[in-house]
């Protein structure tokens, strides 16, 4: 497969305990096929405490976001080995997560630019702790709630 940013050849890499990737050396973005996204996810590999106690930065995320929407459209590379050129979609992966991924409708794949993996990992840990953070407050507060 070959990068859809400048059309190097991608080489395939271990990314976290196993999960292997292609991964373009020149702009460091990185090719995942459909379920690679979730074992990554799955995945804690790597340490993002000091990211995670960090505010986030939103306006500018917000403004990186805008950006990415203006840029031209990429072609699908593993769709292109195929034969076939298609054009992935450029969205914001999950809710608010202010990430812009290219995702083809084809094949299920994504193209992450460089960064985008660590910022969807650091939104997946944080997510996590929300998560973590809703249920126990409503635990807790429905355990004192009952036992007034």
């Amino acid at each position: 497969m070959k990068c859809p940013v400048d059309n190097t050849p991608l080489k395939q890499k271990e990314y976290e305990r196993a999960v292997m990737v292609d991964s373009c050396e020149r702009c460091n973005g990185m090719w995942l096929d459909q379920w690679e996204l979730k074992a990554i996810q799955a995945n804690k590999g790597k340490n993002y405490d000091a990211e995670l106690a960090k505010m986030p930065d939103l306006v500018n995320q917000s403004y990186m976001q805008a950006l990415e929407k203006d840029r031209p459209l990429l072609n699908c590379p593993k769709c292109a080995e195929a034969g076939k050129t298609i054009q992935m979609d450029r969205r914001e992966h999950g809710y608010c997560s202010q990430i812009m991924v290219d995702v083809c409708h084809d094949c299920q794949g994504i193209w992450l630019d460089k960064g985008e993996v660590q910022a969807l990992e650091v939104f997946f840990e944080r997510h996590h702790l929300d998560d973590q953070e809703i249920k126990t407050g409503f635990f807790q507060s429905l355990w004192f709630m009952l036992n007034k």
